[in-house]
């Protein structure tokens, strides 16, 4: 069997994991105009009226914050994260697989359930003491913006577990014979084997 390409294959429950995750994407992705709105409306108060606004200046940097936390998540699920491929894509195929697992298991999800876990008490006592900006004219209920990382790191989990069935899949489905034929999703397979099959698209290949 030939390399499989992200195109060349179906795995339901990631499909359906990942189509989650990127349509939570494409909504935030909005926050981007509102964000250059702000920030026109922030030069155009400073330079054209001399009035710089606290608030909008901390707004300028909520929403920023909003679209870089949400984009990771988004960036898992496509795999457009910066990394180091000059070893990595030299390998053979099964062995990429097997070095993502390792990777997801060691070192993303643990490092995603802590910083989840801790930022939920961070959200909390910031909500409890009524945290707000340390500039007077500044925003109040800062909890509200601090609520984001544990929204976005929850999101980056789920797409961290689509991706470690997707490569457990892969590196299972290369495991088999290359001769050994493609078997049919029928009737009687259980919604859960279905849901986690690697279905090849044939396109002629």
């Amino acid at each position: 069997m030939s390399d499989l390409t992200e195109q060349d294959y179906h795995i339901p429950i990631v499909h359906a994991l990942n189509q989650f995750v990127r349509h939570v994407g494409h909504f935030v992705a909005w926050i981007n105009v509102v964000l250059v709105a702000v920030i026109l409306i922030q030069v155009i108060m400073r330079y054209g009226f001399n009035k710089a606004m606290v608030p909008l200046e901390e707004l300028i940097w909520h929403f920023y914050a909003i679209g870089f936390m949400f984009g990771l998540s988004y960036a898992i699920t496509t795999d457009s994260h910066i990394r180091v491929d000059i070893v990595h894509m030299n390998l053979p195929k099964r062995l990429q697989h097997f070095f993502e697992i390792v990777g997801i298991l060691i070192f993303l999800l643990p490092f995603l359930v802590i910083i989840f876990h801790h930022s939920l008490e961070w959200v909390m006592e910031s909500y409890r003491v009524g945290e707000s900006s340390t500039s007077a004219t500044g925003l109040s209920n800062r909890w509200i913006i601090k609520s984001v990382i544990p929204l976005s790191f929850f999101l980056m989990f789920v797409a961290a577990i689509a991706r470690l069935i997707q490569e457990t899949m892969l590196f299972l489905h290369l495991a088999k014979d290359e001769d050994e034929p493609n078997i049919e999703i029928s009737g009687r397979v259980s919604m859960v084997r279905h849901l986690f099959t690697v279905q090849t698209n044939n396109k002629g290949a």
